[in-house]
């Protein structure tokens, strides 16, 4: 084993590693009651309000991060569309293919998207980003715009503090949560458009005034080229 890893100190592309080899499984076990009782949420019902009008647009739908489906097939059968997911869990992806025969569900990470270029219409980042490793988040966000259709949109559900925090991830040792603006990888280049941004906490569906604890849906639109 690596040293660092020994020593609790992740070395390069450790941490997406770690939850393919089974910290994904963990987090999946933790939380499979609340998303059996809980489909459809703060998160997904922000996304089914402001994307009502473009229902026809959006035939395929790909969750980042989609656990065992249940808010991505909430979503499908809302707009009436294909739904694609990809997760580091073994188990919440076979699960979720037994239970959601319309869902395409595959084990992989944000960096490495198992599909063709201008696919979809639609990409959920599903409270994923913050444990991407920081050496991974650039692929991450070229991929999530390789495989978006121009004129397509992306949702990103994640921490939204005011400052970039690196804290322990508290389920494991020599993992870390990376707590940052997500939306602004997107935007800043100008291809983006800042389309709606629901801010909320764990705690409640209202802002919260510790930015700790801030998590937003934040909705993008993919500008057509330049000329």
């Amino acid at each position: 084993m690596n040293e660092d890893v020994q020593k609790g100190q992740p070395s390069k592309n450790y941490q997406f590693q770690v939850f393919l080899d089974g910290e994904g499984d963990k987090w999946f076990e933790r939380n499979e009651a609340a998303l059996r009782n809980a489909p459809s949420n703060f998160e997904t019902s922000t996304i089914k309000r402001v994307l009502q009008n473009y229902e026809a647009n959006l035939e395929n739908i790909l969750e980042i991060g989609c656990s065992n489906g249940v808010k991505l097939n909430d979503l499908c059968e809302y707009f009436n569309s294909r739904g694609f997911g990809v997760d580091p869990s073994k188990q919440a992806v076979e699960d979720g293919n037994k239970k959601f025969s319309n869902l395409r569900l595959s084990v992989s990470t944000a960096s490495n998207l198992p599909f063709e270029s201008n696919f979809f219409d639609l990409v959920i980042f599903g409270f994923c980003l913050y444990l991407v490793d920081r050496s991974e988040i650039l692929k991450a966000v070229a991929e999530a715009d390789r495989v978006l259709k121009t004129g397509g949109f992306i949702a990103i559900v994640d921490f939204d503090p005011n400052i970039r925090q690196k804290i322990p991830y508290h389920h494991k040792l020599g993992l870390y949560s990376y707590k940052s603006a997500y939306s602004d990888y997107f935007t800043a280049g100008g291809n983006y458009y800042l389309v709606a941004k629901e801010s909320f906490s764990h705690q409640s569906n209202c802002f919260a005034v510790d930015s700790s604890e801030r998590i937003s849906v934040c909705i993008l639109y993919k500008e057509p080229e330049f000329c």
